[in-house]
């Protein structure tokens, strides 16, 4: 099962190799992370404008995004496995920058819906297709570093979109209505989404620099039925469901706290602390790039030096020690009533926990075959982002509202929903570090 031999030689395209290839994929990933997260600082001046409820702008800010992201994504995997990933990737920024402009336009929550709905299916694309050719250029043993190192985008580009979408909302979000030539009169917080999505737009043709193997043999299948492929591809996880199935599934309840706490901090933080959303985005922004930029990296390298020394369930092993620290410290913190408290125990989550998606990636792709490496990222990613969109921001949202009927007690619901999702996230990679070992075992 495991995938020793390297992709098939064939005729190359682009110019960018290597760690180039990296740093632009990773440019792409912290503009699509900016785009994505931005919402999350602008929850006070939208609701003061169209009047959203809490429950609105949960799924504003995860399943509206989320849902297309997965459902798309599984699609674009088959065909970043067969078409080129260069003009597929331009086309997906394109799309999700388009998006984000339309979010700008927005006056109503319908618009709103559906330009959210937008950057989900653009940005469906850019990971697999990194995925893809990452893994397609990098010795296993460093696969993990790789990956992780494009998986920064994440955390760069949510400590980013904290720390300008803070500053953006204080200066802009906050002034009065602008004209704006052709568009017309344009409320502050649209002026936040409008700032952000043009400039993707017009750096998307970067992409096309990027080079990439053309293998003339899934040219030649390109044209073939796609439910035919998609079915392969679950057979192919049925052979392992508890690698192919578990381990997605054990990540995306992590993702469910993460998502949790990523939608409703800088809310808590204004409703607990009384912060502006300019010094919010300053403080957590910065922790949170220090912090995430230290896990991401150090955990990575981690993870690859105790696989390399032999350790098979490395990549699961690390994470569920992680969350035995990182969520009792951030309870700690959202208990305790002081913000630099809380600050503090947030970055050992940053540190610990968030940032998993370079050794969870490499955990799948080290047993995948080549021609499925598109396809299994984006199965990866598809369950992770469902269940963390559709479950982290709404549910907490929903304890807000319904449970503690108390705006000011969001930070208890987040308490809740770690409470909940932390044991069953320990049991869930505990079961699929066993499977890692057996499978291990029986390859020596």
């Amino acid at each position: 099962m495991t995938s020793t031999t390297p992709s098939p030689p064939g005729a190359t395209r682009g110019y960018l190799t290597g760690g180039a290839m990296v740093a632009l994929f990773l440019s792409f990933y912290v503009i699509a992370f900016i785009d994505r997260q931005v919402i999350n600082m602008m929850v006070k001046p939208i609701q003061a404008h169209l009047g959203f409820t809490e429950l609105q702008m949960s799924w504003l800010m995860g399943p509206s995004f989320g849902l297309f992201f997965a459902l798309c994504g599984l699609l674009m995997g088959g065909l970043i496995d067969r078409f080129s990933r260069r003009w597929l990737t331009t086309g997906a920024i394109i799309v999700w920058g388009l998006a984000t402009c339309v979010c700008g336009l927005a006056g109503a929550f319908p618009v709103l819906l559906i330009g959210r709905m937008g950057v989900g299916v653009g940005e469906s694309a850019l990971t697999p297709a990194a995925h893809s050719l990452i893994t397609e250029q990098f010795p296993r043993e460093k696969l993990s570093t790789a990956l992780a190192t494009y998986s920064l985008g994440s955390v760069i580009g949510t400590g980013l979109a904290t720390i300008l979408g803070g500053q953006l909302v204080h200066l802009i979000a906050e002034g009065s209505p602008q004209a704006v030539p052709v568009i017309g009169t344009v409320q502050p917080w649209q002026m936040v989404f409008l700032a952000v999505g043009v400039p993707t737009v017009l750096l998307a043709p970067l992409a096309l620099l990027v080079k990439e193997r053309i293998d003339r043999r899934h040219e030649a299948v390109a044209g073939r039925d796609m439910s035919m492929s998609i079915a392969a591809f679950f057979r192919f996880c049925a052979s392992n469901p508890r690698l192919f199935f578990g381990l997605p599934v054990a990540f995306g309840t992590l993702n469910i706290i993460t998502n949790s706490l990523l939608s409703w901090i800088p809310t808590f933080m204004q409703r607990t602390y009384g912060w502006n959303i300019a010094n919010i985005g300053l403080a957590w922004g910065t922790e949170h790039i220090i912090a995430g930029l230290i896990g991401q990296i150090g955990g990575a390298m981690l993870v690859d030096r105790l696989y390399a020394r032999g350790m098979a369930d490395a990549h699961v092993r690390y994470q569920w020690v992680g969350v035995l620290i990182g969520v009792p410290a951030t309870i700690i913190g959202l208990l305790s009533g002081n913000p630099w408290i809380f600050l503090g125990t947030m970055a050992i989550y940053s540190v610990l926990c968030y940032p998993f998606l370079g050794y969870a990636v490499a955990a799948l792709q080290l047993h995948t075959p080549p021609h499925l490496r598109g396809r299994m990222s984006a199965w990866f990613y598809a369950v992770i982002t469902v269940l963390g969109s559709l479950i982290g921001a709404p549910i907490t949202a929903f304890i807000t509202q319904s449970v503690f009927v108390d705006k000011a007690k969001i930070g208890l619901s987040m308490v809740t929903v770690m409470a909940i999702f932390a044991p069953i996230v320990v049991l869930l990679l505990m079961w699929v570090g066993n499977n890692l070992r057996a499978m291990n075992h029986k390859e020596q």
